[in-house]
């Protein structure tokens, strides 16, 4: 038997099973649709793993029916109760016919081969037969009924368009038939040198069977049944630009009351849409779903949501005493294993503070607290050490030092200073005394940057390590991860995304010196040491609206935009938009910022002007902070 990391099974996978992937499948992740986007024609858009086809199989007829099979009526309840909110369940019934295509089928080579008109033809024509076929099906499933028996399925009209071929629309069955022979034809007709014509019927000029599977047209046993239709084009960013635009023409033009999903990922977009001021992705006709703008808005349901997933697929694996997530990682730093550690630092933080006259002076009444408290922890006292340096950099940084007029730091104000900025003092002393930092289910959450695809390889790598632990005996009493082993997984699979990244990209090297770039002012920030930012340093950058427009339109730009694009459609970096300064910030993703040694809180931001980003995209970037506005959310 081959032992399989139960994280890294995709839930859109086809070899898994219906019941396999409702075990793994949370139904938060249907919050981001609305009964509005079943009924009319929506872009659904995302980075590569936040969860797209996944929600797309949630609607197939396969799942559907399984949700409401009697034998798992208690099973399939939540999932079943937000079915029903949407209307795609009612009455203990499916009454949603859906079909999903992907675009990913060779239809390109289609532009390739003809000219003009000829092209969307047989473009429209391979879609038609494609869709009758896959929408046919998708009810006979629901229905449980085999081809033979689809007559049951009727039409309450045929549009006049198609009048000329209305003997292939008598029912299902009739129906089934033309397109399963129509696909064939032309599929052999497109493999083939091309020596006679293929005459294409007036039905294919658009996407008419659209109108033909309007709920209310549909039928069955001359009965209304279906309340909506849904029909999803996934891998939409895989057609040709000229292909894209005419199934979004013609699905507007046709006006009908089915709803159309067309899925993409954001590479799909052109460089100026994924920079421009519309952060959102979003059309004049939408409306429209782009998952990646969606979670971070409500941070605790998809943290909920993540560690629901996480619980499910450990108790997939069926790994003796694991259970849930928080079998597998220690929430706690060992704080006697690094004792030395924190002793070793407060006593070097006293030693400067000591050969500083003023600075002794200053806090007196601080350091005789610290002297005083025989109960003090080794970490807290390196803490409170590590606030006194804070305080001396802010100032330094102030000048203020040269001043100095016999002021001290009372003790009140000094432990109000330590509850706020605490911390941070503590990632600070864990980069420079070499202590663990990245640890813990809260840390593991956001280094997700709100992609399911991305928290399940960092769970994934933490569970196949539980594994191996699992089978040292000598081990069984320490299952969980320790903070220690914990960073050590996610430094070596942060170093393995950041090589996997080679193979993405040809302008790669460019993209991952623009990344370092921005590191590298981040981690200047983070060395200063003074606090000023959440989390302890900047994590991104942020620009003006109105240079990001100047640079689309600037061809000393066009490397900084390319790079930038890619960047934001691979989600190595994350966008938000700040309405009310007119700012867009990017924020670098949270495995960089393991990557680079950097906090994982979002907030603290450099401003930067068109300069500095060019300046990104060449050699090292120039550190002199006169071209910068520092600021933070």
């Amino acid at each position: 038997m081959i032992w399989k990391n139960p994280f890294l099974s995709k839930h859109s996978e086809q070899q898994m099973g219906e019941e396999q992937f409702l075990s793994l499948f949370d139904c938060t992740a249907l919050q981001i649709v609305s009964e509005e986007n079943l009924e009319k024609v929506s872009f659904v858009s995302s980075s590569p793993g936040a969860g797209k086809t996944s929600l797309f199989r949630a609607f197939s007829s396969e799942v559907l029916s399984k949700i409401v099979s009697p034998a798992s009526n208690d099973l399939y309840r939540e999932i079943r109760r937000q079915m029903e909110r949407l209307g795609v369940v009612q009455n203990g019934r499916v009454v949603l016919a859906s079909a999903a295509l992907s675009c990913a089928r060779g239809y390109t080579i289609i532009d390739e081969m003809f000219q003009n008109g000829r092209r969307k033809q047989i473009f429209f024509a391979l879609l038609n037969y494609r869709i009758a076929i896959s929408i046919l099906k998708n009810i006979g499933h629901l229905l449980e009924l085999e081809p033979g028996d689809y007559e049951q399925i009727q039409f309450a009209q045929i549009p006049q368009e198609m009048a000329s071929d209305e003997a292939y629309f008598k029912n299902g069955k009739t129906m089934y038939n033309w397109a399963c022979q129509g696909e064939r034809e032309l599929c052999k007709y497109l493999d083939s040198e091309r020596d006679t014509p293929y005459e294409v019927s007036f039905v294919h000029t658009t996407l008419l069977l659209l109108k033909l599977f309007e709920p209310e047209n549909i039928l069955v046993n001359g009965e209304p049944y279906f309340h909506n239709v849904l029909i999803i084009f996934d891998d939409f960013h895989k057609l040709t630009d000229n292909q894209k635009d005419i199934i979004t023409e013609a699905v507007y033009t046709l006006k009908t009351s089915i709803g159309v999903w067309l899925g993409q990922r954001l590479e799909g977009f052109k460089d100026e849409h994924l920079i421009s001021m519309d952060g959102s992705l979003s059309r004049d006709y939408n409306p429209n779903i782009v998952i990646d703008n969606y979670w971070p808005k409500k941070k605790n349901v998809f943290y909920g949501m993540l560690e629901e997933i996480a619980d499910r697929r450990i108790k997939e694996a069926g790994l003796e005493g694991y259970l849930k997530l928080s079998d597998c990682i220690s929430n706690e730093l060992e704080s006697k294993r690094y004792e030395k550690a924190w002793n070793h630092f407060s006593k070097l933080e006293r030693e400067k503070i000591d050969r500083n006259l003023e600075a002794s002076c200053i806090y007196s009444e601080i350091i005789s607290c610290i002297d005083g408290r025989k109960d003090m922890r080794v970490s807290e006292r390196a803490i409170w050490y590590e606030c006194i340096a804070i305080l001396e950099n802010r100032r330094a940084a102030k000048e203020q030092i040269s001043l100095y007029l016999g002021e001290k730091v009372t003790q009140a104000d000094f432990e109000a200073f330590v509850d706020k900025y605490a911390d941070v003092a503590e990632y600070y002393v864990c980069c420079r005394a070499g202590i663990p930092f990245y640890y813990g289910i809260g840390n593991l959450k956001m280094l997700s940057s709100y992609n399911v695809e991305q928290f399940l390889y960092f769970a994934g790598a933490y569970f196949d390590c539980c594994r191996v632990k699992s089978m040292d005996h000598r081990r069984r009493q320490k299952r969980k991860l320790s903070a220690e082993e914990q960073g050590k997984v996610l430094e070596t699979a942060a170093r393995k995304k950041w090589a996997d990244m080679d193979y993405r990209y040809a302008n790669i090297r460019s993209i991952k010196e623009f990344l370092n770039n921005i590191a590298a002012l981040c981690m200047r920030s983070r060395d200063a040491e003074q606090a000023a930012y959440a989390g302890g340093s900047y994590t991104g950058i942020g620009v003006k609206k109105i240079v990001l427009l100047q640079c689309l339109s600037d061809p000393n730009c066009d490397e900084l935009v390319k790079i930038l694009g890619a960047c934001l459609a691979s989600k190595y970096l994350e966008r938000r938009d700040i309405q009310d300064e007119n700012m867009v910030l990017f924020y670098l993703n949270r495995w960089l910022c393991v990557y680079y040694g950097l906090p994982l809180a979002y907030g603290g931001w450099a401003r930067c002007n068109m300069q500095r980003l060019i300046s990104f995209c060449g050699g090292r970037a120039d550190s002199d902070e006169d071209q910068l506005e520092i600021d933070f959310l």
